[in-house]
């Protein structure tokens, strides 16, 4: 996962900051700093970095001037939603206002870092992943939104697994004018023609100054010898504020190009996405390199980390709304930031009221210091293991971590300028790797279980997992969350129904919540593992009971009492209890569930 504000990729390696982010690689960058990421890496890479529905707050509007980011640039083609009303600098800490005259802090962000010849490996083997694999997917397609820095789209592992966007597919009948670059209009190299939106304020090339880099130019579809088709005419042909967005889109440069190395092929944040993207998914049974944990899913590519490693605040947030207006089923994130955000975390409430869930590497600090989002309830909070079912030593940690995953000593699927197209890195680490096991569990869980609410499957997972260290008393530390995940068994779980003798379902705050408390139930009759937290809400002289973190935040926001009455289990759509209770006393949920738990 990455780091905050100044984003940074959590595998151990070289970090991407956008002020405080982390992709899971530990390398502070300040803001808007003008040092160049360094470049390549080795062999051996090990990330060090780490209510009411919301609607979308920002829209188009001017801003002030930021300073230039040289290095750390964010062409676009188009204004996108999502975008800020201005970005100013206040004290030492970056700033920016949404078009309703909200103020947040800008923060950085940095990554966390069978047949195929690497298929066998300790993390597949160790963890079951094969009787997932047996298993398979179910009936319903799945798309995992993975915000990273740029992808090998022509990968071998990757090339046929990309989701997209049939509303900019299809035959056209006009095309707007190509954009040309500083280079191709045989001018100097400035920020007035880079197209690259400097200053992040929604409007490429309304700056001016020196700068070192530009995006290729925007060729529409006759000047690049094409056929005329939505794909290239660049006009935003579905009207969702993204001009040709047919395969994801770039935030960092604010074009549709996700591919690694546009602009800098031997930048530091060229390779980190498609190495936790091989994780997720790269193809299975092709005789080729290894094999991702759902090689079923669509990924969905958004670049949120340029190739000089840098992103921020703007870069993750207006990808995590995209994400979630696209439909993605999971969003993966592998990145983080050290320091609370407030603009990225509404992203994610939007993203969770959208039908999305959140999942974020924990960092790779090594203490109890989460990176955020990860460190926020609401998201699913992952932790690194080892081979011997154990958290690793850089694994970071906390009240808000849930499950540890594979994390250490992986060969994945990577890129580099010579090799675009079939290259793999050896002993790769860190929590961003773990990240996409788990996000890639969950969209396999999905597959099977399309009615189930997020809260249903992810307490399905950690009800399954290896518990060592825990028991039903004491069924989290903070250390490892609710254990280590095993695949097998989650999958096994999420085929398979339960007959519980008993079921305890309890009303909650809103007609429905997204972690569908309604299937909850008492775990002892059944030797369950309590791992659903478990909330009474007191509004004025009524009490409600939720296993939602989300819904436990908005009750406590509106000024309601909220108690933790410990933990309990949740069941699947297609459990099949041999009795149903509904509960309403507290007194009797208290007697019931608290006491126990």
């Amino acid at each position: 996962m990455e780091m905050r504000v100044t984003i940074r990729s959590i595998h151990k390696r070289s970090a991407v900051i956008l002020a405080p982010l982390i992709l899971l690689d530990l390398i502070f960058i300040a803001p808007h700093s003008t040092t160049p990421s360094p470049a390549g890496t080795t062999p051996t890479q090990q990330d060090t970095s780490v209510g009411a529905a919301r609607t979308n707050p920002l829209s188009p509007v001017g801003t002030t001037a930021l300073p230039s980011r040289l290095h750390h640039q964010k062409p676009s083609i188009i204004i996108a939603p999502h975008q800020a009303k201005s970005v100013i600098l206040t004290s030492d800490t970056p700033t920016f206002k949404t078009t309703s005259g909200a103020q947040y802090p800008l923060r950085t962000y940095k990554t966390t870092s069978v047949n195929d010849p690497y298929g066998n490996q300790w993390w597949t083997s160790g963890t079951g992943l094969g009787t997932a694999w047996n298993i398979g997917a179910g009936t319903r397609p799945t798309t995992v939104a993975v915000i990273d820095t740029g992808f090998a789209l022509a990968h071998e592992e990757l090339a046929n697994r990309w989701a997209t966007n049939t509303g900019e597919q299809g035959v056209a009948t006009t095309e707007n004018p190509s954009q040309l670059n500083c280079a191709d209009r045989s001018i100097a190299l400035n920020e007035s023609c880079n197209l690259i939106d400097d200053d992040y304020d929604g409007i490429v090339d309304n700056e001016s100054g020196a700068t070192t880099t530009e995006n290729p130019s925007h060729r529409n579809c006759t000047d690049k010898g094409m056929a005329l088709d939505k794909s290239c005419n660049l006009i935003d042909d579905d009207n969702n504020g993204y001009v040709d967005d047919v395969r994801g889109w770039d935030f960092a440069d604010g074009d549709a190009n996700v591919q690694a190395g546009e602009t800098n092929p031997n930048g530091g944040g060229t390779q980190h996405a498609t190495e936790v993207s091989g994780v997720l998914a790269a193809t299975g049974n092709n005789s080729k390199g290894m094999a991702g944990v759902n090689w079923s899913t669509k990924l969905l590519p958004l670049q949120a980390i340029s190739d000089n490693d840098y992103g921020n605040t703007l870069t993750v947030g207006r990808a995590i709304y995209y994400a979630a207006d696209r439909g993605a089923d999971v969003i993966s994130l592998s990145l983080g930031t050290g320091s609370e955000d407030a603009y990225t975390r509404q992203a994610v409430q939007y993203a969770l009221d959208k039908g999305s869930i959140v999942v974020a590497a924990s960092g790779n600090d090594g203490c109890d210091c989460m990176l955020y989002p990860a460190n926020y309830p609401e998201v699913f909070a992952v932790g690194a293991q080892n081979s011997s079912n154990q958290r690793s030593s850089f694994s970071s940690y906390g009240n808000n971590l849930d499950i540890l995953a594979p994390g250490e000593d992986m060969i994945t699927s990577t890129w580099t300028a010579a090799n675009q197209t079939s290259a793999y890195v050896g002993g790769a680490a860190g929590t961003s790797f773990a990240t996409p096991y788990v996000s890639g569990l969950l969209s396999l869980a999905r597959s099977h279980q399309p009615d189930a609410s997020w809260g249903e499957l992810t307490n399905a997972l950690l009800s399954t997992a290896n518990h060592t260290g825990l028991s039903n008393n004491a069924p989290f530390l903070p250390q490892i969350g609710s254990g280590y995940a095993r695949a097998g068994s989650y999958l096994t779980r999420a085929t398979t129904p339960l007959q519980p003798g008993m079921r305890y379902m309890f009303s909650t705050s809103a007609a429905s919540g997204i972690l569908g408390s309604t299937r909850t139930f008492d775990c002892s009759p059944e030797g369950g593992f309590p791992t659903a937290p478990l909330f009474a809400i007191s509004l004025g002289s009524s009490t409600f009971y939720t296993i939602d973190p989300l819904e436990e935040l908005n009750a406590a926001g509106q000024g309601a009492t909220v108690a933790s009455l410990g933990r309990a289990c949740t069941g699947l759509p297609g459990d099949l209890p041999a009795t149903t209770r509904v509960i309403n006393l507290s007194g009797e949920i208290n007697n019931r569930i608290g006491a126990k738990y």
